[in-house]
């Protein structure tokens, strides 16, 4: 029989036959177990209709397919079986493992993953989205550097509590930063684990987290770009222009539809929205003024907006 490990994820807990970039944890008893395991894994989903995007759905089972990696089947929010191609990376077996596969299953037990990182400050989860450039997860170190709690890299789960209020979750302890911005925190690249096969880019650990617990959501930050000379400038967005961002930062937003989720999905970003706030953060990207800009959100979130 394989090993097994027990990690901490999300409002579960995952007993796995893989290895696992995860919070290694004790079997409480208190939050559900979901198991991860190796077995065979058919190529087509008996009843199921076309693959579209990337994933075959048949009731509450889903097969994703990533060529050249594995397959892995996802059933009921309650397991992954996972069928690596012959001679597959397994740094990229393990990086769609607790990426898309993930996501899935989050889906399916009525999570909402957004595609964001997330600190801890003032008592809630303040989360940072934008398109892949915007500096996520560099705004992450800053803010681990600075003495916060980082919550989660790439993605951030949120459960709602009986009464509606968004709580977010602890993710993966790490953070993915391309070589120039491992270096430029004072991490050499050469003691660090590739986070992708054949690209300059590392998972850096992050400080062990406590006991796993959520926090409630306060805030959703959009990265956006700013014009040249443009001043650095937040802006609340509320009604159909919040609902578009929260739904368009929807991890894996992509697998919805096809999952039949979509009404979920609304439910959930509008919920969200009851209990937190979206801004949008026009910000100058680059090295050069990261300090400052750092600088400006963190002060931004401290003042309370």
């Amino acid at each position: 029989m394989a090993a097994e490990h027990l990690y901490s994820c999300f409002d579960f807990r995952l007993r796995s036959e893989l290895a696992l970039e995860l919070t290694a944890a004790s079997d409480d008893g208190e939050r559900e177990v979901v198991t991860i395991r190796r077995g065979p894994v058919p190529e087509m989903l008996p009843g199921a209709g076309p693959q579209e995007r990337g994933i075959q759905v048949a009731g509450d089972a889903v097969l994703l397919t990533v060529e050249g990696v594995a397959r892995y089947l996802v059933t009921g929010g309650r397991e992954i079986v996972v069928d690596q191609v012959p001679g597959g990376s397994d740094r990229n077996l393990r990086l769609f493992m607790l990426g898309s596969a993930l996501g899935i299953l989050s889906h399916q037990r009525g999570l909402l993953p957004l595609h964001a990182n997330a600190v801890v400050a003032r008592g809630g989860a303040y989360a940072f989205a934008g398109d892949s450039g915007a500096g996520k997860s560099t705004l992450a170190a800053h803010f681990a550097r600075a003495g916060y709690e980082v919550l989660c890299d790439d993605v951030c789960v949120v459960s709602f509590a009986a009464d509606g209020t968004p709580l977010a979750w602890p993710g993966l302890p790490r953070l993915k930063l391309w070589g120039d911005a491992a270096l430029a925190f004072g991490h050499d690249s050469a003691s660090l684990e590739r986070a992708i096969e054949g690209l300059d880019k590392y998972h850096v650990p992050l400080p062990p987290a406590g006991d796993p617990r959520p926090v409630p959501f306060r805030r959703l930050y959009l990265l956006t770009r700013a014009d040249d000379g443009e001043d650095t400038a937040f802006t609340r967005l509320s009604g159909h222009r919040a609902m578009a961002a929260a739904m368009a930062q929807t991890y894996r937003d992509i697998y919805v539809r096809p999952m039949g989720l979509a009404a979920q999905n609304f439910r959930q970003c509008a919920l969200l929205l009851a209990g937190a706030e979206v801004w949008q953060a026009r910000r100058a990207w680059g090295y050069a003024v990261f300090e400052r800009e750092a600088a400006l959100l963190e002060r931004h979130i401290l003042d309370g907006g």
